[in-house]
């Protein structure tokens, strides 16, 4: 495996950014590769899942491109008084990759996943754009936005999901994953093929599950996995093994 740090300048945000990725090697002439968006959650960057797991080992015998975007505390959003994070990592960031590195561009070959606030941004990706992923994955997932930000009221945290959400209800949005399933469906698109992983242990083990039963009430297909665990790297080093196996 070979690593790389990216510095790129992104139009969508105005400044340059920063990322990292894990790539075969030994590519061989007209090889084209599979690509996995690995996303970080809140307070990361694109250092973390190198530094907290070992998914470079891991990744090995699976010859991905693994890319590895910093996305601030964005949310994976395009902020209603701020940057415009989506549009980069999901429209930018993968145009560039595909003209820089030998990738295929075949959706049953492009996956996202990501833990926490990037769990939230994975499903987020690949729901938004139903035609380009095959396969997305939530780790310990944020995926319910109006939940979350109930954690950031009286804090230091509250003026910055405000300047990115809005002051009013993530529902019905583009943000709320709820609503994104349910556009897909009344589209008849395809749907990804949606892993979620959460511990029972993790304070977001009950958005987990409540979106476990959302997707069982709308006949959405999805792979579950919990067992016992935090919110912690320990766990997200396990479960990323069971992502790419499963991919």
């Amino acid at each position: 495996m070979a690593v790389m740090d990216v510095t790129m300048y992104s139009d969508a945000l105005g400044f340059n950014t920063h990322l990292r990725i894990i790539f075969p090697q030994d590519i061989k002439k007209g090889e084209k590769l599979r690509v996995l968006y690995l996303l970080h959650g809140y307070m990361g960057d694109y250092t973390d899942w190198s530094r907290f797991t070992s998914i470079e080992r891991y990744n090995w015998d699976k010859r991905f491109v693994i890319v590895m975007p910093s996305i601030n505390n964005s949310y994976y959003t395009d902020a209603k008084c701020g940057l415009f994070f989506f549009r980069f990592v999901a429209k930018e960031l993968p145009a560039f990759i595909q003209s820089f590195l030998p990738v295929s561009k075949k959706r049953e070959d492009t996956f996202v996943a990501g833990l926490s606030m990037g769990g939230y941004g994975a499903l987020k990706i690949a729901l938004t754009y139903p035609d380009k992923y095959a396969k997305a994955a939530s780790l310990s997932g944020a995926l319910d936005i109006d939940d979350i930000q109930t954690y950031a009221k009286g804090t230091p945290r509250e003026p910055w999901f405000k300047a990115i959400f809005g002051e009013g209800s993530a529902r019905h949005t583009k943000n709320d994953l709820n609503y994104l399933v349910k556009l897909a469906i009344d589209k008849k698109k395809t749907l990804p093929d949606l892993f979620i992983g959460c511990g029972t242990e993790d304070f977001l083990y009950q958005i987990n599950l409540d979106f476990k039963a959302f997707l069982d009430q709308h006949k959405v297909a999805y792979t579950y996995h919990e067992s016992k665990g935090d919110h912690s790297w320990a766990f997200w080093d396990e479960y990323i093994q069971k992502v790419l196996a499963w991919i």
